[in-house]
């Protein structure tokens, strides 16, 4: 048998976590070796979500340097989720794993207790348990059982325009959809129908939001996913999406993934993108080589969603460890949750994507950079009492239906092969062979 090597206490940033290490019980391990978790992950890459993720495992790395080392395995975002799936199938699952089919997740793995039970771990850490958001632990928890890591953070998404291409008489946020379309003029909005059509189905979540009763349509697709896409709240929200992509779609949108549309946008060949918070960064200084056209990132203000509609999900399923991992593995899984839920590293996600943690108690320097970031300040000011804040449609359609096929139907409504109508009762009869 190989030695047994105890790390008792390790201090992360104020967070103080007991950890127990078994090195070689199997015989197959050097009690010396470094635990080296590999983890497929779309989050690297181009992908918009590296920027900062990559260099938080970085620094992961080299905060449990000879300890642990999490190598991160890139791959396509529109796949990512159904990868996980065929993994399962396999019992080949990582180690970690961000997010889920909400329907599978629940129907395979939380039915069978195949996900590893955070709640004892939590108790151990009241530091971490507390900052988390009520709603989120709640939704989390089965028959007393955390399935997934709650979220300590919310971060709204709502869109960015450039203040050089259009001067709104007063925020978008407090305008109508109509009074925004009269704002927009001739400019455009860099939509997109490549990869998973996320800018177009981000407005498209914010134009069904509006329609009277479908922020809480959207809601109740949280828990079972929405199959049947036929009646009045989505007609007309779709009808509203073909006007406005038929009007005011960037050149480009046609087969536009992520890169093109931000491009479009920091080109200045889009007046406005629908986008998340994270997208703040592209608009600094060190970011400048992102730009052309003319687009400077500090004429760039940001808002919520005409109708006053803001795009938020605390009630998902986010980080969670496999049962089937071993105690090394598991322990090193566990090291990097405790990292990501630090005040020191949540605080460096909000300045770098943006986001509220209601329960935290920040630091002066952070308020002081918050502060300091115009943009992120617009955000925080687009959220009122009287915001309607909602899902997006890649919360609550199956997988496939929201990551692939409807970028894939897009261009048959924007060229009017399709109505509204044709379009989603093409969209329902693919969600419902999901079910099959």
């Amino acid at each position: 048998m190989g030695k047994r090597t105890i790390l008792t206490f390790v201090l992360i940033s104020g967070f103080g976590i007991a950890l127990s290490l078994w090195a070689g019980g199997s015989g197959d391990e050097d009690a010396s070796g470094t635990v080296q978790l590999v983890i497929p992950h779309y989050k690297a890459g181009q992908n918009v979500g590296a920027k900062f993720f990559i260099p938080q495992v970085n620094r992961f790395n080299a905060a449990y340097s000879g300890i642990y080392e999490l190598v991160i395995q890139e791959m396509p975002q529109d796949g990512y989720l159904e990868k996980m799936k065929q993994l399962a199938q396999q019992n080949r699952l990582p180690a970690l794993i961000e997010g889920a089919d909400a329907l599978w997740f629940e129907q395979v793995i939380a039915s069978d207790e195949r996900f590893y039970n955070l709640g004892p771990w939590l108790n151990e850490n009241p530091e971490i348990r507390d900052i988390m958001i009520d709603d989120s632990v709640d939704f989390n928890t089965r028959d007393g059982k955390i399935i997934t890591l709650p979220m300590a953070v919310v971060r709204p998404i709502g869109l960015y325009y450039n203040e050089t291409l259009i001067s709104p008489e007063k925020r978008v946020s407090e305008m109508s959809f109509e009074e925004f379309a009269d704002a927009l003029g001739d400019e455009k909005i860099a939509f997109m129908t490549g990869e998973n059509a996320w800018t177009t189905g981000l407005f498209f979540s914010a134009l069904i939001a509006d329609e009277p009763g479908g922020a809480e349509m959207l809601k109740s697709g949280l828990r079972e996913r929405l199959y049947d896409y036929t009646g009045p709240i989505w007609v007309n929200a779709a009808s509203r999406l073909q006007e406005f992509l038929t009007s005011y779609a960037a050149a480009n949108t046609l087969g536009a993934a992520y890169a093109d549309a931000a491009n479009a946008f920091m080109s200045a060949n889009a007046a406005v993108i629908p986008n998340g918070p994270w997208m703040v960064n592209d608009f600094t200084p060190d970011s400048r080589d992102k730009w052309s056209g003319g687009f400077s990132g500090g004429r760039v203000r940001g808002d919520m969603y005409p109708g006053g509609t803001a795009i938020a999900n605390v009630s998902g399923y986010h980080w969670w460890i496999p049962a089937t991992v071993s105690e090394r593995e598991r322990e090193a899984a566990l090291a990097f949750l405790a990292f990501i839920m630090t005040p020191e590293e949540l605080e460096a996600y909000m300045l770098a994507e943006g986001g509220t943690a209601p329960k935290l108690d920040t630091s002066e320097d952070f308020l002081i950079q918050q502060a300091a970031n115009p943009i992120l300040s617009d955000l925080s000011a687009g959220v009122n009492a009287e915001t309607t804040i909602t899902v997006s449609i890649y919360d609550v359609m199956p997988q496939s239906i929201g990551n692939i096929e409807f970028g894939k139907l897009l261009p048959k409504l924007i060229d009017g092969s399709y109505t509204p109508t044709e379009f989603l009762e093409e969209l329902t009869k693919k969600a419902e062979e999901t079910r099959l």
